[in-house]
């Protein structure tokens, strides 16, 4: 996944394909955030095309997710979003941490309280960009 793979066209595209969501991902979350950590929001319009990313600076492991979570339902709440997209950027490996966990948690806390969808999640690493792992009972798991 890199954004060298991105179509000339990807603006006009939805990013419910998670392979071109990945690659907006990697233009988006520059090597610097990724080091220094970094939480990236793309918002998408109602057709699922990005409309604006934004992304909050300094947001390491020693930084609770939650304390940020009022702020981004009253963001959030007003735009008339149709969902978006989580990057968590972050230095060392690809591997899920427990932060991250957290962070992906504050987040779908976020989206339930705005009534909007999380297209995807990923975490962007300088090596990689991955994604998070679908609910069990998407991938053929256990229901909920």
């Amino acid at each position: 996944m890199s954004f060298d793979d991105l179509p000339e066209t990807w603006p006009d595209l939805p990013l419910d394909d998670p392979l071109l969501a990945a690659d907006v991902v990697d233009l988006v979350v520059g090597h610097t955030d990724r080091v220094d950590g970094c939480a990236a929001f793309l918002l998408l319009e109602p057709d699922l095309r990005l409309r604006t990313p934004f992304l909050v600076g300094g947001t390491g492991d020693h930084r609770d997710p939650w304390e940020l979570r009022d702020g981004l339902v009253e963001a959030l709440a007003p735009l008339g979003l149709g969902g978006v997209v989580l990057a968590r950027g972050r230095d060392g490996s690809v591997l899920l941490t427990d932060a991250d966990r957290t962070w992906h948690e504050m987040v779908l806390d976020v989206c339930r309280r705005v009534d909007l969808p999380l297209v995807a999640a990923f975490v962007a690493t300088p090596s990689a960009v991955r994604s998070y792992p679908g609910p069990l009972s998407a991938v053929g798991g256990l229901a909920s």
